[in-house]
């Protein structure tokens, strides 16, 4: 039986399809011929199972290094639910429980283990002997992305990688430029890596930007999208505190929306992530602590209020509508403060001193907030913009307003107004 035969029979055994995507193929085929990997598939890929399949058909415990706990909870719940002996360590869990883990791990019987950058000197002391046939980075736009700020540990993986005796690595991601490419592949020291890139594009996806000169209007326009329409809402807002007052806002307009951000306790985060998967929350507003990772298939609008600081957070937020391949739309409610904010967390006061000391790093980040300036003042393709930022080019543009003004796209399907 060959590797891919092998890989086919695992997918189907456990997970129940038939067969993988062009790119999923591709990738696995290069990962179980040992080689290290960059995987650039859109949101809604089938990014994970890139490295799960493999990681059943090889011997050993296969790490994944991920950057969230909601991300590790989720996609081991999803493992175990079919059977694979999956489990990760977090600081949530009590003593005992990670006393289990290492047990479990330490004696074999762990095939995937996942783990946050931070724990790897910890996983490296203790399982130094550990059989690693594979290490995956999942979301791998982090090792640039927060790398640099509040969790260097990412910028030491190609370091651990080393002392784990350079196991064959996949890095996976829905978005990363030409320069974030280069970061990963030089901080994980990557070998002559096989790169599978697929189209970021995403035809059902329609894309908004609308400015508004006073806060009043704004959180108007955003009461009205969602009475008008059905479906789940994600609100992105910059910080904690508008949150909490534009959950106010909406429920005072009888919306009942719930407010999401990296402050809450970590019991209440888990419990609102569930309600929201269940469909028990329509309307989350949140800061970019909620999403990463987050398959929820019917999200039918993402609307921020505000201008993310990078096109290739915009894109990772603003496509978490759609998954289950419907129409949705991307909408982005701007003012011009705004950008004041944006830079203040890009450049200034929400950078670390080290970062601020980066000369490059720093004409990069002036460099992308610049695209979020363009993409929402442009009277040409908003679509275009993004992608071209991607170092990809088209031919139509799928759905954008300004395109549907000039009569060169669809107008969104009736319900997503």
């Amino acid at each position: 039986m060959s590797t891919l035969e092998r890989a086919r029979a695992v997918l189907a055994e456990v997970w129940g399809y038939s067969d993988f995507r062009s790119a999923q193929r591709r990738t696995i085929v290069a990962v179980m011929a040992q080689r290290d990997v960059l995987a650039l598939l859109p949101t809604g890929g089938g990014k994970s199972l890139c490295f799960q399949v493999p990681a059943l058909s090889l011997e050993g415990t296969t790490v994944v290094v991920s950057p969230l706990i909601s991300l590790m909870q989720d996609q081991v719940a999803a493992l175990r639910k079919r059977d694979v002996a999956a489990a990760y360590l977090s600081s949530t869990q009590s003593p005992s429980l990670q006393a289990a883990v290492w047990e479990y791990l330490l004696s074999g019987r762990i095939r995937i283990l996942y783990i946050a950058p931070e724990r790897m000197p910890q996983l490296l002391q203790r399982a130094s002997r550990l059989a690693v046939p594979l290490l995956a980075i999942d979301e791998a736009h982090c090792i640039s992305e927060w790398g640099h700020d509040f969790r260097p540990h990412y910028r030491s993986l190609g370091q651990y990688r080393r002392q784990l005796g350079e196991p064959p690595t996949i890095a996976v991601t829905a978005t990363a430029t030409g320069r974030t490419q280069d970061d990963i592949v030089r901080v994980l020291r990557l070998k002559r890596p096989v790169v599978v890139r697929h189209s970021f594009d995403r035809p059902n996806l329609h894309f908004v930007a609308e400015k508004f000169t006073n806060e009043n209007a704004r959180l108007r326009k955003t009461v009205s999208v969602i009475q008008e329409s059905e479906g789940s809402t994600i609100i992105y807002v910059p910080t904690r505190n508008r949150t909490d007052g534009v959950t106010a806002v909406l429920r005072w307009w009888n919306i009942p929306a719930f407010p999401y951000h990296a402050g809450l306790p970590a019991r209440e985060r888990r419990m609102l992530l569930q309600k929201f998967m269940n469909g028990g929350i329509r309307v989350m507003v949140a800061t970019n602590a909620f999403g990463m990772g987050i398959d929820k298939p019917d999200v039918r609008r993402v609307i921020h209020l505000g201008v993310p600081t990078r096109p290739e957070a915009y894109y990772q937020e603003a496509g978490r509508a759609g998954r289950d391949g419907k129409p949705a739309r991307c909408m982005l409610f701007w003012m011009h403060r705004d950008f004041r904010l944006a830079t203040l967390m890009a450049t200034g006061e929400g950078v670390s001193e080290q970062a601020r000391g980066n000369d490059e790093l720093m004409k990069v980040r002036k460099e992308a907030l610049n695209v979020m300036r363009r993409y929402v003042q442009t009277r040409a393709c908003r679509r275009r913009v993004l992608l071209e930022f991607f170092a990809e080019k088209i031919e139509d543009c799928a759905g954008c307003d300004r395109c549907v003004r000039a009569g060169q796209a669809k107008p969104a399907p009736f319900g997503l107004r």
